[in-house]
């Protein structure tokens, strides 16, 4: 079987991992897959296909008809709405369909949602599947644009032939925005690959963290809808803690400039491929999102040994349910979060009992699993 799978742009963020993942975890089961992203913006880092262990496409041999495994930059493909590029990505996407000849067209993230399956409707190749991992039409943007956007999902929706969602809070709020009916959204967890994490003591070494200092981190792109400000917030309300952030965005100065009263106990870090594996350093991860399709975060902190303790929102409460963490109500603030943080602290057999309860979570988010659960969909929508 042949997959084309589409991502808008390869940043260090939750997609792109998943995206890599599944490509290696498909090439594992014998299925062939061609990654093909975008452009990120500039002030974001981005994945490389050689960092990711996926071997480079050429766009030119493709064309000409040589066999292709791997991942292709499409630079025409960008986040941002721009008519002439738009345009151009779309007639790109139609050529590498028809050329490479997928048995599936598998989109992710809005943009490339929107024009690879239009793409695959132009060129008649391949059925169409497409995956929200979160989406946009709450707590982004006015009622208008919101109304808008649903309708264009909703729209695309009616003519896929496949829905994935990461968390059935998403199915579900896709449902009540009528994007597609529930029954038509399949819940599927992210892929989830797990590293070689560091010791310990070896990762605090690193970092410049004391041994026995209470450390808490938070791992996102400095946008609001991730409020980290909160966490900033909930240091205040803890003064012997440390707190490392690992993550960069257009927020970043107004965050470093509001936290300058915690010099010394809050590093903003910056964007850093390796930030995963360093987990173990830390006591907690906090979670202050507004929302989240399903915080792939979540569930390296647990394979990591670390505790989660988070807002009860969207994704943050699929990821953190049944116990697999500490869940805070909205209301209570970063005020909550501390108390949450200061519980675990306190307590072993709770941090224990938080680990155990999320084990199933991990498990849930193997590659492997979550490559053949999308293969079999793939055969079964023939």
């Amino acid at each position: 079987m042949r997959v084309l799978r589409i991502l808008t742009r390869p940043n260090l963020g939750g997609p792109t991992r998943q995206a890599v993942a599944l490509w290696h975890a498909h090439a594992a089961q014998g299925l062939t897959t061609l990654l093909v992203t975008g452009a990120v913006d500039s002030a974001e880092t981005a994945l490389s296909p050689a960092d990711a262990g996926v071997p480079s496409v050429d766009r030119a041999r493709l064309l000409a008809g040589a066999p292709a495994a791997g991942w292709l930059a499409l630079p025409e493909l960008q986040r941002r709405p721009h008519l002439l590029r738009d345009r151009q990505a779309l007639a790109a996407l139609r050529h590498l369909i028809a050329a490479f000849q997928p048995d599936v067209v598998h989109t992710h993230t809005s943009k490339a949602g929107w024009l690879g399956r239009r793409a695959a409707w132009d060129v008649g190749i391949g059925r169409t599947a497409h995956t929200f991992h979160g989406h946009v039409l709450r707590d982004y943007f006015g009622p208008l644009r919101s109304w808008l956007l649903a309708r264009l999902e909703q729209r695309l929706a009616a003519r896929t032939d496949l829905l994935f969602a990461v968390s059935a809070s998403c199915a579900d709020e896709l449902a009540a925005a009528r994007v597609a009916p529930r029954a038509r959204i399949a819940v599927v967890p992210p892929a989830v690959p797990l590293p070689e994490f560091v010791a310990r003591n070896a990762a605090r070494q690193e970092l410049g963290l004391q041994e026995d200092a209470l450390c808490l981190v938070a791992i996102g792109r400095l946008v609001p809808i991730k409020r980290l400000e909160h966490f900033a917030a909930v240091l205040r309300h803890l003064p012997k803690a440390r707190g490392v952030v690992f993550g960069d965005g257009p927020m970043r100065t107004a965050l470093r400039a509001g936290s300058r009263d915690l010099s010394g106990r809050l590093d903003w870090v910056g964007a850093r491929p390796d930030a995963v594996r360093l987990l173990p350093a830390f006591d907690a991860l906090v979670l202050p999102s507004r929302r989240e399709g399903l915080p792939l975060v979540a569930v390296e902190a647990a394979a990591a040994g670390v505790p989660v303790v988070g807002y009860d929102v969207p994704g943050v409460g699929d990821a953190l349910a049944a116990g697999a963490g500490m869940l805070v109500p909205e209301r209570a603030g970063p005020a909550g979060l501390a108390a949450a943080v200061q519980e675990l602290a306190a307590s072993t057999a709770l941090a224990r009992r938080c680990l155990d309860a999320a084990a199933a979570r991990v498990a849930a988010s193997a590659p492997e699993r979550v490559a053949a659960t999308l293969a079999a969909a793939y055969r079964g929508s023939r």
